[in-house]
């Protein structure tokens, strides 16, 4: 069954909250950064999300009347979308496709970052976006009961936020995570 139309246009998140969560400059056109809200939801929210609250969201945004509730989750999604927005986003807003072919442009007053410097900032960016998912999908089990449409692609995405049995200590948590190679999308209990 095809989605609504209206549906796939909406976005989960203002350009108002957009730019405030991202590091895209105020002055970028929001046409420019729509193509990559329309790119971050579907790999990197609507898999925590799941459809059916997704497409609750999105009805509630379009027709103008959100929930206390998905007012709050909109506040918690908006980290989030913004940061792998801005991640989609870097190389592609510093080059435009002309009829004479890809072109770079240039700003008066400012510098571009060398290669090195921008694969730096996107790992930074991407952090940053793993750290706010990982908020978003702890708010979510914790308040799993407010929204009873939630229903991630995983169904064990709160697994590593249950308290262990026996124990009241926290696990420690190294500063950076590097996963295991092939440990990713795995969850403890069989799913």
């Amino acid at each position: 069954m095809p989605r609504n139309k209206k549906l796939t246009e909406t976005h989960l998140i203002s350009e108002e909250l957009l730019k405030l969560y991202s590091n895209i400059s105020r002055n970028v056109g929001v046409d420019k950064l729509l193509p990559y809200v329309a790119l971050s939801e579907p790999f990197y929210i609507i898999p925590i999300l799941g459809q059916p609250l997704t497409d609750e969201l999105k009805e509630q945004i379009s027709t103008g009347n959100i929930t206390e509730e998905n007012k709050g989750l909109i506040i918690q999604i908006a980290p989030s979308l913004s940061l792998w927005t801005d991640y989609l986003a870097i190389r592609s807003l510093s080059y435009s496709i002309t009829q004479k072919g890809i072109v770079k442009e240039h700003s008066e007053n400012s510098e571009a970052l060398n290669e090195k410097e921008v694969a730096e900032y996107k790992l930074d960016i991407k952090e940053k976006a793993e750290m706010a998912t990982d908020l978003l999908i702890q708010y979510l089990c914790r308040c799993r009961e407010t929204y009873p449409l939630w229903r991630p692609e995983q169904e064990c995405l709160c697994d590593k936020y249950e308290p262990k049995e026996g124990t009241n200590e926290t696990p420690f948590k190294p500063l950076m995570y590097f996963p295991k190679k092939g440990s990713l999308n795995k969850c403890k209990n069989k799913c």
